[in-house]
Parts: structure tokens; sequence; C-alpha cells
């Protein structure tokens, strides 16, 4: 009942982030996805966008700051398409990876240890998808808003984004209300999708860590059956337990290894994107003091460091579950169950990491490279 009733509020969480995607025609997580005029209309607006900012760019080219928050906008959207391109050319494939985070769920045991491994890490899970929610949105609301309260109370104009209007002049007051109106217009679907699907990208990493941590109950198991095997009883339970943990193993490589593969492109063009935010606002605020730039370095720093500690969350769970393979008893084994623990010992060995575009694996070591030598 225990697991069941964690499944459901894992359901509960993707419910809520495939409601938002399917109410912008993007939901390419569920298996019956098929587009629909508003995916058509939130295509277009996608790239009206991507164009007006091209625009932007080059009428900018000689206004530094103009030219670098232009530039940095134009970098949401560069992440915000790149996860639509990769969403709608993998929708079958973004579904499977659903269910097969679900069936994590279903493939656990009553036992108290794995029931308490499901519930606390989708507790986990259900709190860092609001609190990431709360600061991604209330971030866009703060910088809708307050633009429009400093022009309300002293004339200033000022712009949530940098993306303008072409042919339209934002010093007139005229131009400055059809500006930022546009400018409005995008916030009501860019940020509650990138959310959304971030999300997402959150539910199923989270699912890595719960299988690592189930692995380890097992090895648990696995480590008191074979010290209370004294007279040679429980063999067969022993080996049965080590089938199903190699099982396991086995089933955890290859999910990783199709998140992996779903995500590379994206996470390359995310963590260089933000790489580049980072790089051109420092340049910038060098130059002069910029007080947007303070905003845009602490939510590039933000975003980036979310990729990269949970790329490390990744790798912790792989060195603990080596460590426990390796502190295995295998000496009080037969030779068959002593080559099953060789074989997992291997595989810990050379498991699969979350990369940068196959290059290098994503944890907090590329974020200091990143971010601390820029800073």
């Amino acid at each position: 009942m225990a697991g069941k009733s964690c499944l459901l509020d894992f359901e509960k969480i993707l419910f809520w982030q495939q409601l938002i995607l399917k109410s912008i025609g993007l939901d390419y997580y569920s298996s019956d996805f098929q587009y629909t005029p508003l995916t058509i209309f939130v295509l277009i607006l996608v790239v009206v966008f991507m164009g007006v900012s091209l625009i932007d760019l080059y009428l900018f080219r000689s206004d530094i700051f103009n030219f670098t928050f232009v530039l940095v906008t134009f970098f949401y959207g560069v992440v915000g398409t790149t996860r639509i391109i990769v969403g709608l050319s993998k929708t079958k494939f973004c579904a499977k990876m659903i269910q097969e985070a679900k069936l994590t769920y279903q493939y656990a045991s009553d036992s108290d240890q794995e029931q308490q491994v499901l519930w606390r890490t989708t507790k986990l899970l259900k709190q860092s998808t609001i609190s990431y929610s709360i600061i991604f949105i209330g971030g866009c609301l703060l910088a809708a808003f307050i633009p429009l309260a400093i022009y309300l109370w002293n004339g200033e104009k000022i712009f949530p984004f940098g993306t303008m209007v072409p042919l339209v002049d934002p010093t007139t007051p005229d131009g400055y209300q059809l500006t930022y109106m546009y400018q409005i217009s995008c916030m009501l679907w860019a940020p509650v999708g990138l959310t959304a699907s971030q999300n997402m990208y959150l539910a199923l990493l989270f699912n890595i860590c719960i299988q690592y941590d189930l692995l380890m109950v097992n090895l648990g198991d696995a480590d008191r059956l074979i010290e209370a095997n004294r007279d040679g009883a429980l063999e067969q339970e022993i080996r049965g337990k080590l089938k199903q943990i190699v099982n396991s193993q086995q089933r955890l490589s290859n999910f990783i290894a199709q998140i992996e593969n779903l995500f590379s492109v994206q996470i390359f063009v995310e963590v260089s994107s933000n790489a580049l935010q980072i790089v051109v606002t420092l340049f910038v605020m060098n130059v002069e003091i910029w007080m947007p730039g303070y905003l845009l370095l602490l939510v590039s720093t933000f975003q980036l460091f979310l990729v990269c500690i949970l790329g490390t969350m990744i790798d912790i769970k792989s060195d603990q579950f080596s460590e426990r393979v390796y502190n295995i008893p295998w000496h009080k084994m037969r030779n068959s169950e002593q080559k099953m623990i060789r074989f997992m010992l291997e595989s810990s060995q050379r498991s699969q990491r979350l990369t940068y575009g196959g290059m290098i694996p994503i944890n907090m070591n590329l974020f200091l490279s990143v971010a601390g030598n820029r800073m």
C-alpha cells in the first residue's frame, strides 16, 4: 500500500507538469501526444521570438548594453527551442522514459527499507519541483512587474528582458507600452513551459537516485543473507537475491544511458548557454555598472548550478553503490556467486554518467570550472 501511495504521489507531480505542457500544446511526455492547432500556434510564437531577437541583435550591434541584454534573452530562447525540438522529435521516447520511471515504484518490494526510500525521495522530488517552480516563476513575475512599477512611479522606461519590437521606438510612450506588452505576452507561456519541462527532467533524475538507493538496500539484504548462511541452507536465496540485484543494475544502467541519449544535446546547449550568459554579462559589468546584469548573473548561475548538482547527486549514488559492492563478503560465497559479485563490481566501475555533450561528466567540477573561473 505504501508503494502505491508513493506512486500516486509521483504521478501527481507528473500530472501537474504535463497539464502545464498540455496547456501550451507541448505535452510530448504523454503517450497519446498529437499535434494540435495550439501546438502550431506556440511553434509560430517561438519562431517569431527567435526571429525578432536576431533582428534586435543586428539593430543593437553598436550598443553594448542593449546588445548584451538581447543576447542574454536570445540564449533563453535557444534553451527553450532546444527543449521543444528534442521533445517533439522524440515524443515516444519521452513517454517511454516516464513509464520506465513509474515501473521503479512497481518493482520495489513491500519491505520497510525500500518503501522508506520511495517515500523519502518522492517527497524530496515534490519539494524540489515546488521550490524550483516558485523561484523561477516568482523571478519572472518580479522581472515582469518591477519595470512597470518603476515606469508608473517615475516614468523611467525599463523592460523585463531584452527583446524589442522591430521598427518601434521604445523610448516613446506608445513604443514603450507596445514593447512591454509584447514581452509580457511572451512571459505568459515561455516561463511556465520552461519550468514544467525542467521539472519533468528532475523527475527522471530523481528516479535514478531511487534506483541506486533500492540497489543498496538489496545489497544490504544480500550481505545479511551471506552472513547468516553458516550451513549452506541459504545458497539458493542468496543466488536469487544476487540475480535480482544484477538485473536491477542492468536496468538502471540502461535507464541512465537512455536519459543521456535523450537529453545530451539539450544539456550541452543549456550548459553552454548559461556559461555564455555569465561570460557576456560579466564582460559588460566590467565596463560599467549594469543593474540588470546582477539579476541575469543570479539566474544563469542558479540554472547552471541546478544542472550540475543533479549530476553530482547521481555520481555520489554511483560511488556509494560501488563501495557497497566492494564490501560484500565475497570470500564466503561459492565461485558462481563470486562471479556475479565481480560482474556487479566491474559494471559499477564503468557505470553510465550524464555528460556535457559526451565530453565530460556533469557535476560540481563542471560548475566550478565554468562559474568559478569566470567570477
